[in-house]
């Protein structure tokens, strides 16, 4: 193990990796959970006609036992992803950003992780207060986490505004969605998973908010923006979300009010509560002077990177392009389109009728919500123009929620009519046999026919387990040291378990031609005379991601870093064109720990 703490990818790559049948039993017991949630979540339908004292009733309809049948089975379903390597190197760099942070805990002067804000890197360090190494399976243990409070925030939602049987149904492709997951890019800690997370806590307030009498209680208001305020420092990119939830929300509040006076009232109290976390971090970068670390290597540097030409069409055909090829989840994403094309232009049709029978706070104001949130989630996939597959995570609650309000919705509408409700009932169960078997049974037929790539080279993930770079630059320091790297290669200090020194762990902006390419490279200079780490990597290679290019790329190119370099470092290896330098004047030291103990 290395720095003394318990490795668990390592652990759990040496327990399993010669196990025989370990696919057939991981199977096995999918079978069994899969089974079991589905069971549950038709309970209310199947169990409808049972007398309310029966315990198989009571258990089945329980909302513990359904969220610990549902996160249960998002774990067994997820946990060979754990056993992978790096599968983005964002989320090295991430990862690599939790270590420092656990040394320096000042985001933005220790650590700088671009486009992701410090909400995005300071739950990477939690599972060290566990005694956890801090690794890949950690990490995706982390935005697991969140995804299955996600999931359960999205459900209890549902319920506010309907019920059991609605919310149960609803939440049926999406968490098969997410339990069955296999794509790299979908399993790996990324910088959505926390937003994504927020959002739907603050979804579920706003949906209880809706649907209950709060009389005086501000406490809700004040948590919601506070919720919401809190979106600009996980990642910027979510911030359209955040403020469609803020929009609605202060809809709701004008909807409810008894009088103009008291909705003045209700929303400046939600709009501080929005804007005091912002306060309290324009406080923090006054404490430690970091208002130019922060505009430009967070605002500006967002802007910057996300600044090119937008085209519409463009950006949307890759959307739908990306929701067709990546198999894990079309399932979901196509439900969401038969609602968004079929259900729902329906439902408006038969607005008039409903709000006759319902009256003022009738629940039908939130087709027109779930509409909103979905194409503003479009919307922020999409105006990036940066085609990564991992931000169609910001898609999954809102195609679940919009699912859900077509359900509910279709339901009231169906239970108008009284002489037609034998042949309507028919066409509700057809359209939650469509969920079903469209979704949840399809998706997971797919799994059990096929192969787990995780499990399937579980062998040679032990095998490689640390990279040749990795393995000698463990020659020359231990783990807990510092080290710069110059480059796009992150994944080298989870590996070696060493610190980064500069408080990038990526030195995109430094090499990349920019306006602000000076202030980049100095303060890189500034990190490194600063930390005096013991090596230094210039991982500018042949094959190497993103920079490769040793002619114009690599370090020597930089006279900020390279006078640097050729003063305080001396050349000490190269593997594969990796070039390691140590420090000089310290001696060398002999291999300290073998990682696989």
């Amino acid at each position: 193990m290395l720095n003394n703490q318990f490795d668990l990818r390592l652990w759990l790559l040496q327990n399993v990796a010669d196990i025989s049948y370990l696919e057939e039993f991981y199977k096995l017991l999918l079978y069994f959970f899969f089974l079991a949630f589905i069971f549950l979540s038709l309970s209310p339908i199947l169990l409808e006609r049972i007398r309310k004292n029966n315990i198989i009733k009571r258990l089945s309809l329980s909302d513990l036992i359904f969220g610990v049948s549902l996160a249960t089975l998002i774990v067994v379903s997820r946990w060979p992803g754990f056993l992978a390597p790096a599968l983005n190197p964002d989320e090295a760099c991430f990862i690599a950003g939790g270590m420092k942070l656990l040394r320096e805990p000042v985001f933005w002067r220790a650590v700088d992780t671009g486009s992701s804000g410090p909400l995005n890197i300071y739950p990477v360090a939690l599972p060290a207060m566990l005694g956890l190494r801090l690794e890949y399976a950690s990490a995706r243990i982390v935005g697991l986490v969140m995804m299955i409070i996600s999931v359960l925030c999205l459900y209890y939602s549902l319920r506010e505004i309907y019920d059991k049987t609605i919310a149960r149904l609803s939440i049926m492709p999406v968490v098969t969605c997410i339990a069955l997951m296999t794509y790299f890019d979908y399993i790996h800690y990324s910088g959505e998973h926390v937003s994504v997370c927020i959002l739907s806590i603050a979804l579920l307030m706003l949906c209880r908010y809706y649907s209950r009498d709060v009389g005086k209680n501000n406490g809700l208001i004040f948590c919601l923006g506070f919720t919401i305020g809190l979106i600009p420092y996980a990642k910027l990119q979510a911030v359209p979300m955040a403020l469609t939830l803020f929009c609605i929300f202060s809809h709701i509040l004008w909807v409810k009010k008894s009088s103009k006076d008291q909705f003045l009232r209700r929303f400046c109290f939600f709009l501080f509560s929005a804007m005091l976390f912002s306060i309290l971090i324009t406080v923090y970068l006054i404490i430690f002077s970091l208002q130019e670390a922060f505009w430009l290597g967070y605002i500006k540097q967002n802007i910057v990177y996300s600044k090119s030409f937008f085209s519409f069409s463009k950006e949307f055909n890759w959307l739908l392009l990306m929701i067709y090829n990546v198999r894990d989840s079309a399932a979901l994403f196509g439900l969401a389109t038969i609602a968004l094309l079929s259900g729902l232009p329906f439902l408006i049709g038969r607005h008039g009728c409903l709000l006759s029978e319902k009256g003022k706070f009738d629940t039908f104001i939130f087709v027109y919500y779930c509409l909103a949130f979905l194409g503003v989630s479009i919307y922020s996939v999409i105006y990036t123009t940066r085609h990564f597959p991992h931000y169609l995570l910001f898609l999954i609650i809102p195609s679940g929620f919009l699912i859900g309000i077509f359900l509910g919705e279709l339901r009231q509408v169906l239970q108008i009519n009284e002489r037609n409700r034998q042949s309507q009932s028919v066409s509700f169960i057809g359209c939650i046999v469509l969920i079903i078997v469209l979704s949840t049974c399809q998706q997971w037929y797919r799994t059990m026919k096929g192969i787990n790539i995780y499990l399937t080279y579980r062998k040679a993930f032990l095998k490689d387990y640390i990279s040749p770079i990795a393995r000698t630059i463990l020659n020359y320091a231990s783990p807990g040291e510092t080290m710069a790297i110059w480059g796009w290669i992150p994944g080298l200090y989870v590996d070696t378990g060493l610190i980064q020194a500069a408080r990038d762990g990526v030195t995109y902006w430094q090499i990349y031609p920019s306006p602000e390419q000076p202030y980049y490279l100095k303060r890189f200079a500034d990190d490194i005379l600063s930390h005096q780490p013991g090596i230094f990597v210039d991982a500018v290679a042949p094959g190497a991601f993103g920079f490769n290019n040793r002619e114009k790329e690599g370090h020597e190119n930089f006279p900020e870093v390279a006078s640097i370099v050729k003063e305080h470092y001396k050349l000490a290896d190269e593997v594969n064109g990796t070039r390691i330098y140590v420090k000089k004047n310290e001696k060398k030291t002999d291999t300290k720990e073998n990682i696989n103990e």
